[in-house]
């Protein structure tokens, strides 16, 4: 089998070169296979989220331009991991909300969930009001994703930069919400009802 250089895959990938395509699913594809398996997925969640990699990748090059300071593989395998940590999540709010659904709660579980949902609604309205860039990076944050990959993920010339990124995104998404009087209202009630 050839190899190809990162600057090789790129170029294949733009111009949608099969040799290429057909190289990168035999070198990536196995690893990508693999995390999903062991992390509560099938092969038709690896197939799914590889395709999905790609394409998020081929994006990136033809809309912005890529330059890997990393392998290929690792650049596809962590843009991969991101899409399924993604998917993860999206299931177990799917799954809360139908548990939710089956059981009958009494008064002090609903006001808590009332409560938490409120919470949940003010951290939804501002983290909306967050760049594009600053709720990308939260998101890899709150799913533990690492400084490491969040800067390959991103683009960064180094993980400082990702630290930096992620604490001035954090700082500003707690900023709103602290200021907002909905969240001093809600502060009150719990403080009342404790």
């Amino acid at each position: 089998m050839r190899e190809y250089s990162a600057i090789d895959i790129i170029s294949g990938i733009a111009r949608r070169k099969d040799s290429v395509i057909q190289y990168v699913y035999r070198s990536c594809y196995p690893d990508v296979r693999k995390l999903i398996l062991t992390n509560g997925g099938n092969r038709h969640d690896a197939e799914d989220v590889f395709q999905e990699g790609l394409v998020k990748v081929y994006q990136k090059i033809t809309e912005q331009g890529l330059e890997l300071n990393c392998k290929f593989g690792t650049y596809l395998y962590s843009v991969c991991r991101f899409l399924w940590l993604n998917e993860l999540e999206k299931r177990k709010i799917k799954g809360r909300e139908t548990h939710a659904a089956e059981n009958i709660i009494d008064d002090q579980t609903a006001n808590n969930r009332i409560r938490e949902n409120a919470e949940m609604n003010l951290y939804e309205k501002h983290f909306k009001e967050l760049s594009k860039e600053c709720r990308t990076v939260l998101n890899m944050y709150f799913r533990k994703t690492s400084m490491e990959e969040i800067c390959v993920v991103m683009g960064y010339k180094n993980v400082q930069i990702a630290k930096d990124k992620k604490y001035r995104c954090k700082k500003s998404l707690t900023n709103k919400i602290y200021s907002n009087p909905e969240y001093k209202k809600l502060q009150n009630e719990i403080h009342l009802a404790g």
